[in-house]
């Protein structure tokens, strides 16, 4: 199984997600599962941001080698679920590719449970903002990524 989190950049958001979903997947005996980031915007090569580095580093994490890049058509082709971090993405990628998987989420969808509910928030993108911001983000995605990781589990 493949699946991408997407936000705007890939620098903040959707790279957090990843990296923490790899972790959880792994202590969760998911480790077959392959997780990517990626971003709408298609900026390419740039690292995760410094505020981005620091909340995982706090968390025991590491996104030291992430470096951006876009989404692609090929990728919505390939992967088995997409999961985004506000509503404007998911209008991107149905405007880049209507093909591809359906399995298309907002991050928020799992925050209440391992079930996907409709009408979830946007994760607010932290970037230009103090620290907190990223923080609170972060604590967002480990909540909804612990659900997400419960979905799988129970989807096997």
């Amino acid at each position: 199984m493949r699946m991408v989190f997407v936000c705007s950049g890939n620098i903040c958001r959707s790279p957090m997600a990843a990296e923490y979903a790899r972790h959880r997947l792994a202590s969760s005996g998911l480790s077959h599962v392959v997780v990517d980031s990626a971003g709408t915007l298609g900026i390419e090569g740039e690292p995760a941001s410094a505020e981005a580095r620091e909340v995982l580093r706090e968390a025991g994490l590491d996104l030291i080698g992430h470096r951006s890049r876009g989404i692609t058509e090929g990728d919505l082709r390939t992967v088995d679920l997409v999961i985004v971090m506000a509503l404007t993405h998911l209008q991107e990628l149905e405007r880049l590719s209507r093909s591809g998987t359906r399995k298309r989420y907002l991050l928020r969808a799992f925050e209440q449970g391992p079930e996907p509910h409709d009408g979830a928030p946007d994760l607010d993108d932290p970037i230009g903002a103090p620290i907190e911001s990223y923080r609170s983000a972060f604590a967002v995605i480990r909540r909804c990524v612990d659900h997400l990781v419960l979905h799988l589990k129970h989807a096997r």
